[in-house]
Formats: C-alpha cells, structure tokens, sequence
C-alpha cells in the first residue's frame, strides 16, 4: 500500500510539474550565410525589462534550438558561436511557435572583443572540450560538486560518487588542470564546494601526454574543476560537527588552497553514524596503484584474497566507526616540472550482524542450513603516491610514479550453524597485514609530426600474510585432517605468506602515414616471480602441533614469463574509425613445490579489434573484440589445503593451464542538446574456453574445492539501457541492466551446470516546483533467478524511494529520504517488508558562513533488510541487522 501511495503521489506531482512547464516555446534555426546549418551555436534571452537572462539554449546538429520563456514580452535574443559575428534581435513571443525562425549568421571578418562575450556562454564545444557556466543550470541550493552535475545535462552521479557523462565513466578529475586526489571521483563529488566552481569542463579522448598529440588513441573521458577568479588564491572549504544521544559523533572538515603554482587539499572524516567518507572499496579501488601498461591480450593477476573483508554500509551494519585523513598536493616548481602526490590514512572499527538461511546444490540433493552471523571488523590502512613530471618541450614526456600501502584486517566473527538438528558453535579469526610498493618509470619522445617513440616501465613487490583460525564445537573436517584432538572445541589455524615481485617493459613506436592512417608496433616483456609458503596447526598458541602429511603444508617458488610482440593499424575513413590490432606472445610458467615441479611453454596469438562510427557529433556506435588469455597465479598451483571458513577448504591444481575468453562489446550513444535526450545502451558477450572453475566435494555442509579447467565453454551474455528526457524543470529517466551467465562446474565428479539471470529495472522522476521544492521518485524492480542443479529459485525486490528537499522562509530547509522494499523468495512462499526514513532540518542565514541542523536516522527504527545472493554451490538469502534509530545536532562552518 505504501508503495501504491507514493505512485500516486508520484502522478499528481507529474501533473502539476506538466501543468508548470505550460509556458511560451520559441523554436529557431541557425544557419550560415549558405544556408548550412550551425550546431552548438549558444543561444541567450534576456529579459530587457529585468536585463536578466531568462533562458538559453544551445542549437543542436541541425543548428535548431528551442527556449522556454516564462511569460509574454520583449527579450532580446543573443546568438553567438566562434568565428561568426554575434546576432542579436528583439523578439515579442506572444505563443507558442511552431515553425521555427530561421537565424542567419555572418562570417567573422575581425576580430572584435567577442572572445569574452563567448567565454561567458553556458555552453562552449572547442575540440573535444565541452564546457558548461554552471551559473546557468544551478539553483542556487548546491552544496557539493555532485549536486552540481547532478543539474547539468548528459551527467550522471552514481552513489559511490562514480562520475557518468552520457553513460561514459570519467576516469579523471582535475582542479584547474591538475589532478585531484589522482582523478578519484568520490573525493571531488562529495568534497568540492559548489560554490567556488566557476565551469565544469569534459574533455573527451583525454591524453595529458604532449609527444602523443598526433597518435592520440585514448578514449578516456575526464573532468576539470574550474574555479572561480576569486577562489584561485584563497583557503575555501567547511568545517562540520556534529553530536547526538547513545555517544553519536560526527566531524567532517575539507580545505582547499589554490595559487599559481602550489595546490593543498586536506580532508578529515570522523564519525560512528555510519557517514563513510572512505570505503573499503575505496580502499582497495586506490590499492590497485599505477596504471597498469598494456599487456595485449594477457592477463596475469594476483589473487586479492582479503579474506572475505566485508564491505560494510550505514544500511548493512549494526554499527560502524570510522576515522579518515587524506591529503593532496600539487606543486608547479618550474613550467617544465610539476610534482603531485596524495597520502590517505582510514581507521575502520564496524559490527555486523546476519541470519541467513543457505542452499548447498550437490548433486541430485539440497541440504539447508541456517547461520547466525556477528562480526567485527577492524582495519587501519595507509596508502601514498608521489609523482614526478618533466615536460621541457611539447616533444618530450618524463615521469616517475611511486605508490606504496599498507593495512592491517582483522575480521573477528562469532557464528552459529544449524544444520539437520544439528547446532554448531564457531569463533573465526581472519587477519592479515598486506604491504605492496609500486614504480614506474615513462618516457615520450616525439620526432617531427610523424614518428613517436615510447619506454614504460613498471615494477611492483607485494607481500601478503594472511592467517585464519577457527574454534568449532563440532570437529571440523574429520574426514579430512588427521586430528589428535579429541575434545571439544576443535581449534585450528592456517599460515600463509606470499611475495610477488614483478617486472614490466613496454617500448612502443608510432608511425603517422598520413593524417588519417597511424601504425603502432609494440615489444614487451612481463615477469612475475612468487613464493608461497603455507602450514597447517590444531590447537593454537604454543600448544600448536602442525598437521603431518603431504598437503598440509608447503613452499613453492612460481615464475612467469610472458614476451610479446604487437602491431596495431588505425584508419579514419569518412565517419568510421577502426583499429585491429594483432599480439604474438611466448609464454613460460615454472613452478617447483614439495611434491611435483612443472614446466611448459606456449605461444599464443591474440587478436582484437576496435571501432567507432560518429555517426553525428553526439551520436555515436561503437564496437569491440578481444582474445585474451588468463594465467593462474601460485595460489591456484599450490597443492597444500586452504581453509577459508567453517565448512569451505580448497587445494591447488598444480596441472591447470591458462583460459582463453573472447569478448565481444556493442555499445550506442545519443545526446539530443535540442531535446534534451540522452539515450545510451550496449551488449557484451563473453565466452571463456579452459575455464577455471571449482570441481566440488561435500561432506554434509562442508566442502572440498579443487580448481579445474572445465570443458564446457562458459558464457555471460549482459546488457544495459538508459534513456534520460529533460524539460526545463523536470526529469524523466529509465535505466535497465541485466545479465545471464552460464557457469558448468563439478560436483562430485559429476558434470554441473549452474545459469544465474539478474534483472534491473529503475525509473525516476524529479523536479524542481516554485523554486522551493525539489522532488525525486523512484523504482526499481530487481528479479534474480538462480539454477543450479535440480533447483530454481527467484528472488524479487521492489523498491520505491522519495527524496525530497523544500526550502522554507528562504533560510530553512527540511529533507526527507525515504524507500520501501518489498523482498520475495519464491520457493519459500517468503514475502519479508521493510522501510528507511531519513530526515533533517537546517538553518542558514542568507550570507551567512554558519548553518544548524538536525539530522534523524532510521527514524522509523527498522532493524533488518533483505538480500540474496548465488554462487556454483550455494543459494543463500540473508537478513543483514542495521543501525538502530539516532539523531543528530550539527554545525557547519564555511571558510
């Protein structure tokens, strides 16, 4: 009912907004003088009784425009675009028209003052720039970057702070042309202040590399911050605290320091509200260090093994703590020379607690289990990157990159089992302190306009600890290891330490044939050496007594070693370009281990291919093909048993060979700047021959996992669609994702085959009315059908959401956040409820730099939600405790 209500709700507001879009509609046409039309031409109306601006737009491919003015009478309409004289006229709209008039501008001839007429437009395209006057889509009521972009057109704002323009990932964020916090989107969305940003600009096939401007293949898109005159030599920033009942804390501070040539950004987080301003996923996102140079088609990666670290949230948790402090620094010493780097420390102290109930697929038969889960996490982490960039000249590039990290995990958990009337009491221990040191080295150097010569190197160590260990009432893995210990608890600990050192070369040479034809040749060498060391204890302490026998412990040496050569050639023809691209790689893996020594080689070719049509400017389809290869890393190899949980062990497969996948990717986008439509869409399909997959053993609910290469092609079909409609003051959007995967597997020895179907169906609706009140619905429709052996099951979650801000008496603001979910497991009859309600209040004094609020969490004191989730052998649907129901009283202070 509630979700019927806010439908309801979500109409009448639909009508009104329709209703308040019922203003005068002129329509026009640019063209030149020979009649050609003129796209991204700006377009302004000002109002001549206010002088004010009262509406803008910008022509589309066709040079059409449309603006909507708020009330009969005379403006003066202002049409300028580079290199043609400015237009202006004064137009009297009275009605809507439905011809549109036609414009004509005139070839610039001198060159007149109107550079910084055109600088003030709300939207200028220069190359592959685009960039927006914020000034002209915000209200007025933004308080950070993403509720900046969240008001400009083809932009989109994802909840971890991930940047999307016209459905593209922005891979950097730049401040006046120098990186934030290396391009981190999170940091700048939830921390840059709206009020100093003068424009937002989107620079597309993004390359900060000089010597590679006329080989430039990037199709990275990034972000640049560009500050207010008066913000550039100046500390801005806020500073924020906060208190409540049950001990709640908040403080948050962020400043900024900007000059010519040195740029300080410093943020510090502390709260236990559950405000996370570094995640763990952040965490392990900045982890992964340099970018990594192209290895053509082979991939060789280190198992991240974290342990199963959970990735708590404010509404996945009973109670989280959190402490961050990060600072950013870029230093312009010499016009030729620049240094930046960034230091980020985060002290996480989390509780969680769940009660699941879990499906075992075995073969011809199901078993149940319930668990009852309390853990806590703690985790201090520090990371840092220092960078060095000498550009004397635009045909010379240098830089040296360093990253280093650091962490030490604890996962401390108390659990109950209950399976077949059976009750098992568990106490677990996962903790590691993993360390990892990274540097690469650059070099660029073009000679004339037609030959560019490259030398990247990278070198990364990496040192990983993890160590487990488990108490259990009941003996675990009897059948398995040779126990001594015949009392209750059963006490057990696994050590494990591996080092990996590895060495990348890349020297590549561009050939520029012609303006539309490039050649690139490629040589380079991949080297990864590890050591893996591993034992097996009962009992812990000094009363430990090692397992005897063959795989419960071992040392291995691994080495691979891949060396490759590639040539790629890229042709523009008309509005098509295309890339093939063909790598010839000769591979050796050694590994030496207690009980078995292997060797082999192998050559392999790997082609691929890239291609885009511009089919307009804003329109454009894209194609791609890659073959690549997989190798396993020593962990996979190792023959000794791994002990991850209660009930989950594994050993290595020292006979596995590499997988080969094929990936196939389609992809479409259209943004309509005269409608005001984004459209953008694709399908990828992926293949994998030699799959590595898990053969599965149980005994009861615990099993036995042995890493094979499957025979059976394993396949993932997945797909995307998002259509975003806006109007002057409203906003229609639809996203829809989904993906089917095929997994074959063994069971027992016996062949399986497990399909997964996911379904995502979100609608939203938001507008801004009276200027006073901003509106967003939405929902989403998630269906999730798992198959895996003789069972099938579906789980369905609906959820509506509000959010809603309305300012009042101009100085007071209330905001509301609430959705309801309604959870459905089909082959339980189970239909489960539950609702969020967020609110706050806040005063603010117009030009004032201090606000109060109150802020209520959970304020319907929910204590649980619903999830599920599906791996090769298990179903398992959950029911996550969260925060109990707190305020909040705050005091934020704009410096």
């Amino acid at each position: 009912m509630r979700s019927i209500s806010l439908w309801l709700l979500f109409c009448q507001v639909f009508i009104t907004g329709l209703k308040a879009q019922n203003r005068i509609l002129f329509f026009g046409e640019v063209t030149d003088t020979l009649n050609v039309p003129v796209a991204f031409a700006n377009v302004i109306a000002v109002d001549t009784s206010s002088q004010v601006m009262a509406a803008f737009a910008v022509s589309d491919i066709d040079g059409q425009f449309k603006i909507r003015l708020e009330k009969e009478g005379s403006y003066q309409l202002k049409i300028t675009y580079v290199g043609y004289q400015a237009y202006e006229t004064l137009i009297t709209p009275r009605i809507s028209n439905e011809v549109p008039y036609q414009f004509i501008l005139s070839s610039q001839t001198t060159k007149l003052g109107a550079v910084e007429v055109v600088a003030e437009m709300p939207v200028t395209f220069r190359g592959d720039t685009i960039s927006y006057k914020v000034d002209a889509f915000t209200q007025g009521n933004e308080r950070k970057l993403e509720d900046v972009l969240a008001d400009l057109p083809g932009f989109q704002v994802e909840e971890n702070g991930e940047i999307k323009v016209q459905g593209k990932k922005v891979s950097n964020v730049m401040i006046d042309g120098k990186k934030f916090f290396d391009g981190d989107s999170k940091l700048a969305t939830k921390n840059i202040p709206a009020s100093v940003i003068n424009r937002v600009q989107v620079l597309q096939n993004f390359n900060d590399i000089s010597p590679l401007r006329n080989v430039n293949t990037s199709e990275a898109l990034a972000l640049n911050i560009e500050l207010k005159e008066d913000k550039k030599q100046i500390v801005f920033g806020d500073i924020t605290a906060g208190v409540g009942p049950s001990q709640r804390y908040f403080g948050h501070a962020n400043a900024f320091y900007y000059d010519e040539k040195t740029n300080l950004n410093l943020i510090a987080d502390g709260n236990n509200v559950g405000e996370l301003a570094f995640t763990m996923q952040d965490y392990f996102r900045f982890a992964g260090g340099l970018t990594g140079l192209d290895r053509n088609g082979s991939n060789f990666s280190v198992s991240s093994d974290q342990l199963g670290i959970p990735f708590a949230e404010r509404n996945t948790a009973q109670a989280l703590d959190n402490q961050l402090g990060a600072l950013n620094l870029s230093l312009t010493p010499h016009q030729a020379f620049q240094i930046s780097g960034f230091a980020i420390g985060s002290i996480v102290d989390n509780r969680l607690g769940s009660l699941s109930n879990r499906t075992y697929l075995q073969e011809n038969e199901t078993l149940e289990e319930t668990f009852q889960n309390n853990t806590e996490v703690d985790s201090k982490s520090a990371l840092g990157k220092i960078a060095l960039q000498y550009t004397p000249s635009l045909n010379l590039f240098m830089s040296y990159e360093a990253f280093g990290r650091g962490a030490r995990i604890s996962n401390a958990a108390q659990n109950v089992s209950s399976f077949s009337m059976v009750s098992n009491s568990l106490s677990d221990l996962a903790q590691q302190t993993p360390w990892s040191l990274q540097q690469k080295l650059s070099i660029y150097r073009s000679f004339g306009d037609q030959d560019v010569m490259s030398l990247a190197v990278r070198q990364q160590f990496q040192h990983q600890d993890p160590a487990y260990n488990l108490e259990a009432t009941l003996q675990p893995f009897g059948t398995l290891l040779p126990w001594t210990q015949d009392e209750s608890p059963f006490a057990l600990r696994q050590n494990r330490e591996i080092s990996t050192n590895r060495l990348e070369a890349v020297m590549d040479y561009y050939k520029v044939i012609n303006r539309n034809n490039h050649l690139q040749f490629s040589l380079g060498y991949n080297q990864s050496s590890q050591n893996y060391t591993a034992g097996l204890f009962e009992k812990d302490g000094e009363d430990a007594i090692a397992f005897q026998g063959q795989g419960f412990e071992n040392q291995i040496d691994f080495d691979f070693i891949d060396g490759f050569g590639a040539v790629s050639f890229r042709n523009k023809w008309n509005k098509l370009t295309w890339s093939p691209k063909l790598s010839v790689h000769y591979y050796t893996v050694d590994h030496n281990q207690i009980s078995e020594s292997v060797d082999f080689e192998k050559i392999l070719i790997l082609p691929s291919l890239k291609a885009r049509l511009d089919i307009r400017s804003s329109q454009k389809l894209s194609f791609s093909y890659q073959r690549e290869a997989n190798f396993m890393d020593v962990q996979r190899v190792a023959q000794n048993i791994v002990i991850s949980a209660y009930n989950a062990a594994a050993f290595g497969n020292p006979d596995l060979i590499n997988s080969l996948g094929d990936t196939y990717r389609l992809s479409y986008s259209n943004f309509s700047s005269f409608n005001l439509f984004n459209i953008y869409g694709g399908i990828t399909y992926q293949r994998k021959v030699d799959d590595i997959q898990s053969g599965i053993t149980f005994s009861g609910v615990e099993r036995l996992g042995l890493p094979i290469n499957v025979i059976p092609v394993n396949q993932d079909l997945s797909g995307y669609f998002n259509l975003e409609k806006r109007f002057e003051r409203l906003r229609l959007g639809l996203d829809s994702r989904w993906n089917f995967s095929e997994i074959n597997n063994e069971i027992a020895g016996f062949e399986n085959t497990n399909t997964n179907f996911r379904q995502n169906y979100k609608g939203t609706f938001s507008a801004r009315f009276w200027n006073l009140l901003d509106l967003k619905l939405t929902h989403e429709l998630s269906i999730n059908e798992y198959t895996g052996g003789e069972v099938t099951n579906t789980f369905k979650n609906n959820e509506t959401g509000l959010d809603a801000k309305l300012t009042l008496f101009k100085n007071l603001t209330a905001t509301i956040n609430y959705s309801y979910t309604r959870y459905e497991n089909e082959a339980t009859s189970t239909i489960a409820a539950f609702d969020l309600l967020d609110t706050s209040l806040t005063y603010r004094k117009e030009g004032s730099p201090w606000e109060f609020g109150v802020q209520g969490m959970n304020v319907l004191d929910t204590r649980s939600i619903r999830r599920d989730s599906f791996s090769e052998n298990l179903i398992n649907t959950y029911a996550y405790f969260i925060q109990q129901r707190y305020a909040l009283f705050t005091i934020m202070y704009d410096l």
